[in-house]
């Protein structure tokens, strides 16, 4: 006997005209035992289209054809089963014939049998016709929807929930972490900082996972949380049947006030000015290299970009590389340029004129830190007092000459979840802070070594909002952002005769 796979294609009640599952095995099941095939394995997708090969299942059967060379033969109730689509079937059709492999259709189509392939064309066609027409006549209705403001299916957007006209309402529980996101990331907090308070206070995606930065990035960028409801915005498949999420559409439905806003569009677009300046920054590293300066070191004679690169020897060597030739050295030490900018840049940020200003901004941060934390404060002192409660509601049992082993268990339970939350709480209080001259000038003394060692968004950050650019000839010229107010006595440290 012929052995063959068998695979079964269903995608909805609505466009399979009764090809259900168990039809379909019922058919190939007889057609096999006409036609002396032994079935060795069935493949089924469920509630997947035609058009699209990226189906588990189908993938894994072209796998296994593959792996054991046996099976040369592909049993199916009709070949749409397999596509929908004429180029991608007449693909995998000639694909397998040259494999040795054929594929029977319940109707009597053989693969490698010539006098088909007319019926195959025909029937490839009439498939992809039918999709094409119901994606048409599906699109009208998802249309008409999206103009009401209704929710067109996919996942809901964290934070929102469907309401039973299936407009989308807000999610009192979690609406609060999208607040939080957006105003985090507004006062110029990072990724992982966000992430770190999400953590903190038991924030999960909507499938219990940590949240990441690219779904950080997603929410911060998605309008429906401002209250514009859109529908159709990322292009269409190209004609290799693929979807690029992030190349959007010029016209698409959009709907003010669609939907209740969570955050106020100034706090929206505050979030987007700052996603399009991140966007427009060079990024400080080159390959697997980090370079502080990378993007602000310029030649001052014709004003090219030096680059970051590593001097390959026989000891590598971080290098700031001239693309030009202007200056008669070709590169400049990278430990040698990002030390000395540094440390200047540290004498003018934590210089005594600054010193007010700062306090006040980290201490203002501070108070944001301790307001989180007295939240968490309060919630472990209700815990405590509750289990307090338990607790002396058992030892009145216990005096009453009442001591059983589940009471003294459970007495022992208290005192350990007691345990436990008294440590949370030390740890919470000693995490308090006010920052004071003293801790400044601790920042102070590690920000050179902190900067260099770490390449996170903070400190990119820090580099963009205090240095314009570094001009290189034969001085290094460090020009500051007008908003670092510079003391005169530190001034007078740095201007010495050329050098600035």
């Amino acid at each position: 006997m012929e052995k063959a796979y068998a695979y079964i294609r269903y995608s909805s009640h609505n466009q399979d005209n009764g090809n259900s599952i168990s039809a379909q095995k019922s058919a190939i099941q007889k057609f096999a035992k006409e036609n002396q095939i032994k079935i060795v394995a069935t493949y089924i997708d469920k509630a997947k289209t035609g058009t699209n090969t990226n189906r588990e299942n189908y993938q894994k059967m072209l796998c296994d054809l593959e792996k054991y060379s046996d099976v040369k033969c592909i049993v199916v109730h009709v070949l749409d089963r397999l596509h929908r689509n004429v180029r991608e079937q007449l693909n995998m059709i000639y694909e397998l014939k040259g494999k040795k492999i054929r594929i029977r259709a319940t109707n009597g189509i053989d693969t490698m049998n010539e006098d088909c392939m007319l019926d195959i064309l025909d029937e490839s066609c009439q498939a992809e016709k039918y999709s094409r027409r119901l994606s048409k006549e599906t699109r009208k209705g998802l249309m008409v929807n999206a103009e009401q403001a209704i929710h067109n299916g996919g996942c809901v957007p964290y934070g929102f929930q469907l309401g039973e006209d299936r407009h989308l309402e807000i999610d009192a529980v979690k609406a609060p972490a999208v607040r939080k996101i957006f105003e985090m990331y507004a006062a110029g907090m990072s990724y992982k900082r966000i992430i770190r308070w999400l953590d903190e206070n038991g924030y999960k995606t909507v499938n219990n996972r940590t949240f990441a930065s690219s779904t950080i990035k997603s929410m911060l960028e998605n309008e429906k949380y401002c209250g514009i409801y859109y529908w159709d915005k990322t292009s269409g498949k190209d004609y290799c049947g693929k979807r690029n999420s992030y190349k959007k559409k010029e016209k698409y439905i959009r709907k003010e006030n669609g939907c209740p806003a969570i955050v106020s569009k100034e706090l929206f677009e505050k979030v987007q000015e700052r996603l399009r300046d991140n966007k427009n920054k060079i990024r400080n590293y080159n390959g697997k290299n980090y370079y502080p300066m990378n993007g602000k070191v310029f030649c001052k004679k014709c004003g090219k970009k030096l680059s970051g690169q590593v001097h390959s020897g026989k000891k590598p060597l971080k290098q700031y590389k001239f693309s030009c030739d202007c200056s008669p050295v070709k590169t400049i030490n990278e430990k040698y340029l990002d030390d000395m900018v540094l440390y200047g840049l540290k004498e003018c940020i934590f210089s005594p004129v600054n010193t007010e200003g700062l306090l006040e901004k980290l201490n203002g941060y501070a108070e944001e830190e301790n307001k989180e934390n007295q939240i968490q404060l309060d919630i472990l002192e209700s815990e405590k007092n509750e289990l307090v409660k338990n607790q002396g509601n058992l030892l009145k049992v216990v005096e009453k000459g009442i001591a059983s082993n589940a009471i003294m268990d459970r007495l022992h339970t208290l005192e350990v979840e007691m345990d436990e939350i008294d440590c949370k709480r030390e740890k919470l209080v000693s995490a308090r802070q006010v920052f004071t001259e003293e801790t400044l000038s601790m920042v102070k003394d590690v920000f050179v070594e902190y900067v260099v060692e770490e390449c996170n968004e903070d400190v990119i950050a820090v580099l963009n909002d205090t240095i314009d650019r570094i001009e290189i000839s034969d001085t290094i010229d460090v020009k500051l952002k007008k908003n670092i107010p510079v003391d005169p006595e530190t001034k007078k440290n740095f201007h010495s005769g050329e050098s600035k």
